[in-house]
């Protein structure tokens, strides 16, 4: 989750005949994958073991959660998730770069939150697949210097030199986790998370670091692009099994939108997203996809600097509700990971907190209602 510029999707496509036919299509193909949901956790995904299919019917849905935990994984939090009916965590580990336009990518394997560090990650993996949950492993690029207008999607050089020496560090680091993830039976990993400019102009470098993570790790594969654009410019959607959509969508202007304006406000992100399963014969998964409990919240979910006073998550249920009516009955869409859930986060005021977090909020009911929903 990142702050970052504003923007709307100005393609508009039309709504055809070839898309109905197209969705019908890749559902039989869909079907014809098998179930999903028989995988063994605890076996390691080495890069000769090719998963089995994650979305293998039109009942099956990643309901997921990107978990920040600064310390342990209790019992009593792995029960509660799994209670809400949350079946996969996210896991995000940071590399390092001092700023935006410097050459380094750092890995930090020990320091951080404990769910980003390389013992807290196989030890989650571990405490998980003992509930049956599984693990999709998104590392980022954190920039240590901050400067206005600059953040990771921004992150390009002014020389070959510069770029190589930075894709290599990123090689290193991102094959760093695949052999973290096959070494953890992780059943889902990213290549990445919003480096839009990185994407743009070096579309090589992605299939060839594509190529050398399949070798390493025998797990599905995803890329989590932006939702600014982004989406629409990654040319290796093809290499993936899942298009990845950090899904932070502008849904309308008002400060109090109903359930039904929101539906609306999703419908031309909805058509782009048709056009882009049509193209690649992919499904869509929201690796990340949040609301804060702001009033507005639907205006710029993006934005976690935005001030604007807190509503006790009345806008933000809506917000989560518009969203599962929208796409969870679509069988070209393979669920979600919600931003972001604190095992140790019992102690939120929901009065006064203005977070992305729906623990304890009415969020949560809605979370909980759609992912224990059967989908006919």
């Amino acid at each position: 989750m990142a702050l970052h510029d504003a923007g709307t999707i100005e393609r508009m496509p039309q709504i055809s005949f070839f898309r109905t036919l197209a969705a019908f299509t890749f559902t039989l193909v869909l079907l014809g994958c098998g179930g999903g949901g028989d995988s063994d956790a605890d076996n390691a995904l080495g890069p000769d073991e090719q998963g089995p299919p994650l979305v293998g019917t039109d009942l099956d849905r990643f309901r997921g959660v990107s978990l920040a935990s600064a310390g342990g994984l209790p019992t009593a939090a792995l029960e509660e998730l799994v209670a809400t009916g949350v079946e996969w965590i996210a896991l995000i580990p940071f590399g390092r770069q001092p700023r935006f336009d410097v050459p380094e990518v750092q890995l930090r394997t020990t320091r951080g939150r404990w769910s980003q560090t390389d013992a807290g990650i196989r030890r989650i993996a571990e405490i998980a697949a003992s509930a049956g949950v599984r693990i999709l492993l998104k590392p980022h690029i954190d920039l240590v210097e901050e400067i206005d207008g600059q953040w990771r999607g921004t992150i390009a050089f002014n020389s070959e030199a510069d770029w190589l020496r930075w894709e290599e560090d990123y090689r290193s680091f991102i094959l760093h986790y695949a052999a973290l993830a096959a070494d953890s039976g992780i059943e889902l990993l990213s290549v990445g998370a919003e480096l839009h400019k990185v994407v743009r102009q070096r579309p090589g470098f992605w299939r060839q670091l594509v190529g050398d993570v399949r070798q390493r790790y025998g797990g599905s594969l995803t890329y989590g692009a932006n939702w600014d654009r982004e989406f629409e410019e990654v040319e290796f959607w093809d290499l993936l099994d899942f298009i990845g959509i950090h899904a932070y969508f502008p849904l309308t202007v008002k400060m109090d939108a109903s359930i039904e304006e929101l539906e609306l406000g999703w419908q031309p992100h909805v058509l782009a997203l048709e056009d882009l399963t049509e193209t690649y014969g992919k499904p869509v998964l929201f690796t990340e996809v949040g609301y804060r409990s702001i009033t507005g919240a639907g205006v710029d979910p993006w934005d976690w600097r935005v001030r604007r006073s807190a509503d006790g998550g009345a806008e933000q249920a809506d917000a989560y509700e518009a969203m599962f009516r929208t796409f969870w009955h679509r069988l070209w869409f393979a669920g979600l990971f919600v931003w972001e859930w604190d095992p140790a986060g019992n102690a939120v005021n929901t009065r006064f907190d203005t977070g992305y977090s729906p623990q304890n909020k009415r969020a949560a009911e809605i979370m909980s209602k759609w992912f224990t929903h059967p989908i006919g």
